[in-house]
């Protein structure tokens, strides 16, 4: 393995130990040691690739937006487009145990990005790249007659985007009341009525 290539292989292992360790501790609560302790390595190693805990978690979220965004490269695209947007909004949603975990990172570096400029820079160029990807596909349906040609596509991304962030957040602020089940049969209904003809 090359020197470039084990650098990214460590750096992934440490945003890895990140997203355990945040979801379990909170974003303020997290320190480079108990970053350094999940991933098995030592707290020199992680300070090689982070020179700051800040470092650490602006790559942490690049880390899950990217795991998101590499689900949904691996969405086929194929009609109906209605299932095809109800795949695409499940890859953000904590419908697993590892997405859970990425959902209460998530929710930590949303709130870290309201004071922070880069992390908020962050966060919006990838829901501006989630929002996009929504519209190109609400533009397909509606040229493929599956919604209505009246049906405001961007407005509409705009708006099923923030609905899915809202069921991340009830889903970790309220558990099992806001199971994966549910936030599933939400989102399900919620792009039924956007589809109903």
């Amino acid at each position: 393995m090359t020197q470039h290539a084990d650098a990214d292989t460590r750096r992934a292992q440490v945003a890895s130990a990140l997203v355990t360790v945040v979801a379990e501790r909170g974003l303020a609560r997290t320190t480079l040691a108990d970053v350094a302790r999940t991933a098995e390595v030592s707290v020199g190693l992680v300070q090689r690739y982070f020179r700051t805990k800040d470092e650490l978690l602006k790559f942490g979220i690049e880390h899950v937006y990217r795991r998101t965004e590499e689900r949904v490269a691996a969405i086929p695209v194929e009609p109906p487009i209605r299932d095809l947007v109800v795949r695409l909004m499940e890859t953000s949603l904590p419908l697993t145990p590892g997405r859970h975990a990425e959902a209460r990172v998530w929710l930590g570096f949303v709130q870290a990005s309201l004071t922070d400029p880069e992390m908020a820079a962050v966060h919006r160029a990838a829901t501006g790249r989630l929002i996009d990807g929504v519209r190109r596909a609400l533009e397909g349906a509606r040229h493929a007659g599956e919604i209505t040609a009246g049906v405001d596509a961007a407005a509409e991304a705009a708006a099923l985007v923030a609905f899915a962030d809202g069921l991340c957040l009830h889903h970790a602020a309220t558990g099992d009341g806001f199971d994966a089940s549910r936030i599933a049969a939400a989102l399900r209904t919620y792009v039924d009525r956007l589809f109903a003809p």
